[in-house]
């Protein structure tokens, strides 16, 4: 049952259809808002990491689906510079021949799209059991033995950067 603090954090708003994108981000910034919220409650039992997850899924496939090509070719580099966090593929991945580097913004989003929607994801925990972060990665599907193309280790607190980044993200002209 959701407590009358949580409830009112929630407004109803209408489905704005001409940018169903933008609104699409603008519900999911909302839905990470309540449950960050509802989770200092101790009546209410809600899971972060889980909600973040679909969140994910909703930023990055959904929309991904519809505007792959209009999304910028910016140098990560360059966008390091302007506050989106290092992502580094791990050291045993590098190492393997079949490694995938992404070295601009639409390969990294067409990484993490593939990772997220084939949910190839193992949850990291500390000690205390807490999710601390996760091990992504993209296999070949073209290779026999599947073999891992990229993977790379992102906490929590990175991948809420990350989908703040993406919310915050103009949407692509001509897109609903």
């Amino acid at each position: 049952m959701i407590t009358e603090k949580c409830s009112a954090l929630v407004k109803k708003v209408n489905m704005k259809y001409e940018h169903v994108i933008r609104d699409f981000a603008n519900r999911t910034c909302k839905n990470l808002e309540y449950i960050d919220n509802c989770r200092e409650d101790p009546d209410i039992e809600v899971y972060e990491v889980t909600q973040l997850i679909n969140s994910m899924l909703g930023l990055l496939v959904f929309p991904q689906q519809r505007f792959f090509n209009s999304i910028p070719e910016t140098p990560l580099g360059e966008l390091e510079t302007q506050g989106w966090p290092r992502i580094e593929p791990t050291p045993k991945i590098q190492a393997s021949e079949y490694f995938k580097p992404c070295t601009i913004l639409r390969e990294l989003v067409r990484v993490l799209h593939h990772t997220i929607a084939h949910f190839n994801i193992e949850f990291l925990s500390k000690k205390s059991g807490e999710i601390s972060g996760i091990r992504i990665w993209n296999i070949d599907p073209r290779k026999g033995d599947r073999p891992k193309t990229w993977e790379a280790e992102i906490s929590i607190e990175t991948l809420c950067r990350i989908t703040e980044l993406f919310i915050e993200s103009p949407e692509p002209e001509n897109i609903s």
